[in-house]
């Protein structure tokens, strides 16, 4: 990056260690500026404040990124560390404790989904990759506001509400398959149907096999997400966002070797967590279900 007419600017950098050609020119920087409807022009070179070095600049529409981070993105990564740890602490507890406090894990995911959904449409639409701090954290605020109420709601929906947390585990599950292997299609549309699809099946399984979705969903979901805030505090785990941009735009070629680490990561806490709620909460359940006399004393 160069720091060209006060803004920094994606820069060309051409280095010359032979200072007795190109008349002395050791260094040669052209600044990169973005105008998609622009014929492509070059500015005369400037000498620098060392003589070998010089600069110069460009503008076209070959200059212009192929996509851009979304601001959504950028304002979680300036604090990823508050949101690492939030995704690394409920993801313990629905791991742990999600069957046994299926209301509580319920109305979490709930507001976590419906406050996440808020701010993608909002940073996608009305908000630029120069939002101002302040203005992030506002939008946040209302967008948890919102999701506290959807969550609410959502709790006095049992039956319902545990098909929705299933369905949540499938498209999480069909995001990492996307990430996995499906990217080398290069297809967006397959990207979403493989999620859609694999949503609506855990939905009905979690509708007809509640208790059980409940307990294996949340293990999963609960795993997930504490990978998923290691990932934004280390980095590594590829952003649904950025992974649908570059399928988009053919911009994919390959997915970072530690994203596998973190698939593992998943697999294995995912086994653990479900072993622990089956035998804590899932299988006493079962017992007490199968013999209600035996609470009669």
């Amino acid at each position: 990056m160069l720091d060209w007419e006060g803004s920094e600017t994606f820069s060309l950098v051409y280095s010359n260690s032979d200072t007795t050609t190109n008349q002395g020119i050791s260094t040669l920087y052209v600044a990169q500026t973005c105008d998609e409807n622009a014929a492509v022009t070059t500015s005369d070179m400037t000498q620098g404040n060392a003589g070998a070095t010089y600069y110069s600049s460009q503008t076209s529409g070959m200059a212009c990124p192929i996509f851009t981070m979304n601001a959504l993105i950028q304002f979680i990564d300036e604090y990823k560390f508050i949101f690492g740890f939030a995704f690394i602490g409920v993801g313990i507890f629905m791991g742990i404790l999600g069957f046994k406090l299926f209301q509580v894990a319920l109305f979490i995911v709930t507001t976590i989904a419906i406050a996440f959904l808020i701010l993608f449409i909002f940073y996608a639409t009305f908000l630029s990759d120069n939002t101002e701090a302040w203005v992030g954290w506002l939008v946040l605020f209302f967008a948890v506001v919102l999701g506290l109420i959807g969550g609410f709601l959502m709790t006095k929906l049992e039956k319902f509400a545990g098909a929705i947390l299933a369905a949540w585990g499938g498209f999480l599950l069909g995001v990492l398959l996307n990430e996995t292997v499906m990217w080398l299609a290069n297809s967006a549309v397959l990207f979403w149907i493989v999620n859609i699809v694999m949503a609506i099946i855990f939905g009905v399984l979690g509708f007809i096999m509640f208790d059980h979705a409940v307990c294996y969903g949340t293990a999963f979901i609960g795993s997930y997400m504490v990978m998923k805030g290691i990932g934004i505090m280390a980095g590594g785990f590829p952003n649904i966002y950025v992974l649908i941009k570059m399928i988009e735009n053919n911009a994919i070629s390959s997915i970072p070797g530690v994203f596998y680490a973190y698939l593992a990561g998943i697999i294995v806490l995912t086994i653990i967590c479900s072993v622990i709620q089956y035998k804590c909460w899932l299988k006493p359940k079962k017992e007490k279900d199968a013999h209600p006399y035996s609470q009669l004393n």
